[in-house]
């Protein structure tokens, strides 16, 4: 059975969306603690993301009794140590994180149902994955950076410093899971094979239907009685279906036609055969070409 390019583009949208909300259960970030690694996903993302900030803050806030003795033999107490900012908006990463899932779910009810928006609501969501991934990373290269820079302060150095807070510092690590990359590769894909009809494209490329150019006058009536007759010019026929060249533009795809070949050619005409509009293509100067999957009488 052949199925029309327009059914082939849905289910691979379809199962593509579903691949990314099923991310919602694996791991989105990656955190290495006091307390060994640990995977987080969408369900703990927050709260995980509140902890790490409490952590950080412990460590950067000085303990109130440490003091230093400087070269001068003046005794001076110890600074805070401003945590970088990445990590200080630690907190929005699980929002972004949510508004890819809530995105994908929205994409994923308008692509069964509706058919309005799914590029431009998946689009939005594979932006918001991006941004995760983004602060995450960048999350990690500020927390090693800050974690060399506290090694290094007098406050850590102190004698008066808390025990284990030196490998508490060096401890976290931060990085994006791969159930977030995965979540934004797919959010990401689904607009870019719609706008560029990757789909149908790779389609034609595998069809092994010899097409032969042949101009040759047929008549396609449209199964919905509210379109009117269209007399069109064959552009290419093959075994399976033909390409014609229509002056009109309802056309779109999915829509069922019956075509009779060589229509008012002068000689006899062939039968008339039940199709499948699967491709439109749009003419600068009006009109469009369309090509029609015949439907095999069962």
């Amino acid at each position: 059975m052949t199925f029309p390019d327009y059914t082939v583009e849905r289910v691979v949208f379809g199962l593509i969306l579903c691949i990314a909300l099923l991310m919602f259960s694996q791991p989105l970030v990656r955190l290495h603690g006091p307390n060994g690694s640990q995977v987080i996903d969408a369900l703990n993302v927050r709260s995980e993301m509140s902890q790490l900030q409490s952590n950080l803050s412990v460590i950067a806030a000085p303990d109130a009794s440490a003091s230093h003795v400087n070269a001068a033999g003046a005794s001076t107490s110890a600074k805070p140590i401003s945590i970088p900012f990445s990590l200080r908006m630690a907190s929005l990463v699980p929002w972004f994180v949510y508004a890819a899932l809530g995105f994908c779910l929205v994409t994923l009810v308008d692509h069964f149902f509706f058919r309005k928006a799914v590029a431009l609501l998946s689009l939005l969501g594979g932006s918001a994955g991006a941004i995760a991934v983004l602060q995450v990373m960048l999350m990690g290269s500020d927390l090693q950076s800050w974690t060399e820079m506290l090694m290094n302060t007098e406050l850590i150095n102190s004698p008066k410093d808390p025990s284990g807070l030196i490998m508490m510092a060096n401890s976290f690590l931060i990085r994006p899971g791969y159930g977030l990359y995965v979540l934004t590769t797919c959010l990401a894909l689904v607009p870019l094979l719609s706008l560029t009809r990757a789909v149908p494209r790779i389609r034609s490329v595998m069809r092994r239907e010899r097409r032969v150019s042949l101009s040759q006058p047929v008549c396609v009536r449209p199964l919905n009685s509210r379109y009117p007759q269209d007399n069109c010019t064959s552009l290419d026929v093959a075994k399976g279906g033909l390409r014609v060249e229509s002056s009109l533009n309802h056309y779109y795809a999915g829509m069922e036609v019956y075509l009779t070949r060589n229509a008012g050619a002068g000689g006899q005409a062939n039968p008339e055969e039940h199709g499948s509009v699967v491709r439109v293509e749009k003419k600068q100067n009006g009109g469009c070409c369309i090509a029609i999957h015949i439907i095999p009488e069962a």
